[in-house]
């Protein structure tokens, strides 16, 4: 699967032909792209949430760059609740509407997600679209049109909002909610969403707005971890755990991996892919310590992402990226290897996306 959707990376989604191990350095739209500015909720001037001064900073201090592990995460699961307080008619037909809204962004721009959700229940699928829309948002304000006006003030915001989000999710959602927030909001009522993982997100734009080279994996994993990782730890809840009493917390913890591996396998394809277009922007994601084993400099990777014919045919560039490739795909399986420990109902959804991807 890793080397599958490695071999397209780069490649235009109109179908232009090119050659594969020449696409990674050569300009290309990612698959699955946010919303575009005319579709994106403004950020700016609608943080009403307190900010919480200064709480985005301390996690990317250098104590804090850590991959959380499985079993420091699982009693985080332990306690599901579905009991939503009845809506009234109006209040309803707006939370249905915002999530259309969620539905229609994330058809749109997420080909991979939609067609996973379509294979979960009624309620299930209007929570991933929350989710969603909620990461996509979320991604914007680093990768979006106004990303370059984007600190660390506006991130501490967004965090402050999604406190108020979870807070008010605590009793009857409040008229006047703006529709992401009660998309999510509901949501978080009716699969008790943990806030862990989108604060670890937030983090992960942190990182975005503080860092354009990863020195180590190590580094580059709590990146992965954080931007992208977190996305199986958010809709773990909504899939739900395999509720035979039998199954032990080893299991869980063995679940709880593979929410977090599929996560990170897609967000390394995405960087093996991206290598030209990121480069053109001047960000190296892939670890330098094994560029440097492969007797490959930064200028290199730069100047290649740039300029036509350059360096995609040379063997140190095909091992660099096999090397890369079998790392990833570790991930794939360990996804693959926890899906069972998921409800019956979910695990088809989340096969197809993880085989589609």
């Amino acid at each position: 699967r890793a080397v599958a959707a490695i071999d397209t990376m780069g490649y235009r989604r109109s179908g232009l032909d090119t050659e594969p191990g020449k696409v990674a350095l050569r300009p290309g739209a990612k698959q699955d792209q946010g919303p575009t500015a005319s579709r994106m909720p403004s950020m700016r001037g609608r943080m009403s949430a307190p900010a919480r001064s200064g709480s985005i900073a301390k996690l990317i201090e250098q104590e804090a760059m850590v991959v959380p592990t499985p079993r420091d995460l699982r009693g985080l699961f332990d306690i599901f609740t579905t009991d939503v307080a009845p809506q009234e008619p109006t209040q309803a037909q707006a939370v249905e509407a915002a999530y259309e809204k969620c539905r229609d962004i994330t058809s749109e721009y997420s080909k991979t997600f939609f067609l996973g959700s379509q294979l979960l229940g009624h309620q299930e699928q209007r929570a991933v679209w929350a989710i969603y829309n909620w990461c996509r948002t979320t991604d914007e304000l680093v990768d979006g049109p106004a990303a370059a006006t984007t600190t660390m003030a506006d991130l501490d915001a967004w965090a402050g909002r999604l406190d108020d989000t979870f807070a008010k999710s605590a009793g009857p959602l409040a008229q006047g909610m703006e529709w992401e927030d009660l998309s999510l909001a509901d949501s978080i009522q009716r699969f008790s969403l943990i806030k862990r993982p989108f604060e670890d997100m937030i983090a992960g734009m942190a990182m975005d707005l503080t860092k354009d080279r990863y020195s180590t994996f190590q580094e580059l994993e709590v990146y992965c971890y954080r931007v992208a990782g977190t996305v199986g730890l958010m809709t773990l809840p909504v899939l739900g755990f395999e509720g035979r009493p039998e199954l032990c917390e080893e299991s869980r913890e063995k679940t709880v991996c593979a929410a977090m591996s599929l996560g990170m396998a897609f967000q390394l394809t995405n960087i093996l892919r991206d290598v030209g277009e990121d480069g053109r922007r001047g960000r190296i994601y892939v670890p330098l310590e094994d560029l440097r084993r492969f007797h490959i400099d930064e200028e290199e990777i730069l100047e290649a992402s740039c300029t036509e014919g350059l360096l995609y045919h040379e063997d140190r560039w095909r091992d660099f990226m096999e090397f890369q490739m079998a790392r990833c795909e570790k991930y794939y399986k360990e996804a693959e290897e926890g899906i069972m420990g998921l409800r019956e109902a979910s695990r088809l959804g989340v096969m197809a996306a993880l085989n589609v991807y």
